[in-house]
């Protein structure tokens, strides 16, 4: 169960908090992850594939690969960028052209938006897990959410 909800919650940021009756997370989690990651598309930041995911080879880049997993962390806006990125590539005279976006003045920053939005969704996918998974140092802490709570009851025999 704890599985399922974190890949739902990655598909959609907020959905495993709000299927856990953990409403006020899950809405914060929604708006903020989805803005970050909308403000990254709206200055023309961009998914890009890794030229080379072989070590020790000419092409390959650590921060490159890196990036490509932190902005995959999104999941259905990641899902999104990459058919439009195939899309693109597959009609170069698109008006919608990815390639040609990276290249804006605030492609970059905007590249970086994506990464910071699947970072935080990243990381509230791996609270959820903890919490599901009930583990020992979540319950230590102040006060109990509903997603605690359900955890807790999940650990009962």
């Amino acid at each position: 169960m704890a599985l399922g909800l974190c890949v739902l919650n990655w598909l959609i940021p907020g959905l495993g908090f709000a299927l856990c009756k953990d409403f006020r997370r899950a809405g914060v989690l929604f708006v903020l992850i989805n803005l970050c990651f909308a403000v990254g598309v709206f200055f023309g930041g961009t998914v890009l594939l890794p030229l080379s995911w072989k070590p020790f080879t000419a092409d390959f880049n650590v921060v490159a690969i890196l990036t490509y997993l932190s902005q995959a962390f999104h999941g259905s806006g990641w899902l999104a960028l990459q058919a439009l990125h195939a899309a693109a590539e597959s009609t170069p005279d698109a008006y919608f052209n990815l390639r040609h976006m990276a290249a804006k003045t605030f492609g970059d920053l905007g590249s970086f938006h994506l990464v910071v939005a699947g970072g935080l969704n990243y990381f509230a996918t791996v609270r959820l897990y903890d919490l599901l998974a009930g583990s020992p140092e979540m319950t230590q802490e102040h006060g109990s959410t509903p997603v605690e709570s359900a955890a807790q009851e999940n650990a009962k025999p």
